[in-house]
C-alpha cells in the first residue's frame, strides 16, 4: 500500500489541478492500494466567513484585475489539460473555507474523503457555488449520504474543529506556506501540481523499496 498525505485548500485552483494530476497517475496503478488523507490547509485564514467579493479578493491580492485575469488564464489553460472545466465567470464569492474542511474531515469517518474533496471543488470551480454556505456543504454531505452533518455540528463538533485548526497549524510549523503538498509513505515530498509524471517515479520507488 501506498500512503498519500495531501495538505490542500478547497479554494486553490490548482489544487484542484493537483489531484486530477494525482488521479492520473494512480490510475495506471490499479494493481495497487493507496491510503489517501486529506489535510487541512487555509490560504486566507482571514477571511469573513461570510467570505468577500471574489473581483475585490483578486484585485487585492494581485494587485488589479489585468494581473489576475493573466494569472487565471493560465491557470485555465492548465486546468483543460487536466479535464477541468474552470468556470471563473460563475465564481462571485471567494469563500472562507474552514466549513468545507470540517466536512472533509468528518467524511473521513465514511471513507469518502477523496469524494468529498472532489465534490467540493467541482461545486465552486465549476458551478461557482460559495462553498462556505452551510447549504451548499450540507447538499454534498447529502449527495454523499453522509448523515449527522448540520449546522449545530459546524458549532458543536469541537474535535472536527481542532483538527481542522491542528492540521493547518502544523503545517505552517513544518514550513508548509503553499499547496497543495504531498507527502508519500511519509518520506517523499511533492510541493505545487507537479505532473503526473513526478507521481509515478515516486510511485516506483516506493514500490521498489517494499521488494527490497
Amino acid at each position: 500500500m501506498i500512503k498519500i498525505d495531501i495538505v490542500s485548500d478547497t479554494v486553490c485552483p490548482w489544487c484542484y489541478i493537483g489531484k486530477k494530476r494525482l488521479d492520473e497517475a494512480i490510475e495506471e496503478y490499479s494493481d495497487q492500494s493507496f491510503d489517501i488523507n486529506w489535510h487541512a490547509f487555509q490560504l486566507n485564514p482571514s477571511m469573513p466567513k461570510e467570505g468577500i467579493n471574489r473581483q475585490m479578493y483578486l484585485s487585492s491580492k494581485f494587485g488589479g484585475r489585468e494581473r489576475a485575469d493573466s494569472i487565471y488564464s493560465q491557470i485555465k489553460i492548465a486546468g483543460t489539460n487536466s479535464n477541468i472545466s474552470f468556470n471563473f465567470e460563475e465564481m462571485h464569492i471567494m469563500p472562507n473555507s474552514f466549513y468545507s474542511h470540517m466536512l472533509i474531515e468528518y467524511s473521513k469517518e465514511f471513507g469518502l474523503q477523496n469524494k468529498v474533496t472532489e465534490d467540493l471543488f467541482k461545486a465552486f470551480f465549476m458551478h461557482g457555488k460559495n462553498i462556505g454556505e452551510f447549504n451548499e456543504l450540507n447538499n454534498i454531505a447529502q449527495i454523499n449520504n453522509i448523515k449527522g452533518f448540520s449546522e449545530e455540528f459546524l458549532i458543536k463538533r469541537h474535535d472536527i474543529r481542532r483538527k481542522v485548526q491542528d492540521s493547518d497549524e502544523t503545517s505552517r510549523t513544518k514550513g508548509i506556506g503553499g499547496v497543495p503538498f504531498f507527502i508519500i509513505n511519509d518520506n517523499y515530498a511533492i510541493s505545487g501540481a507537479q505532473e503526473s509524471e513526478v507521481f509515478k517515479k515516486i510511485f516506483e520507488t516506493c514500490l521498489l523499496e517494499t521488494t527490497n
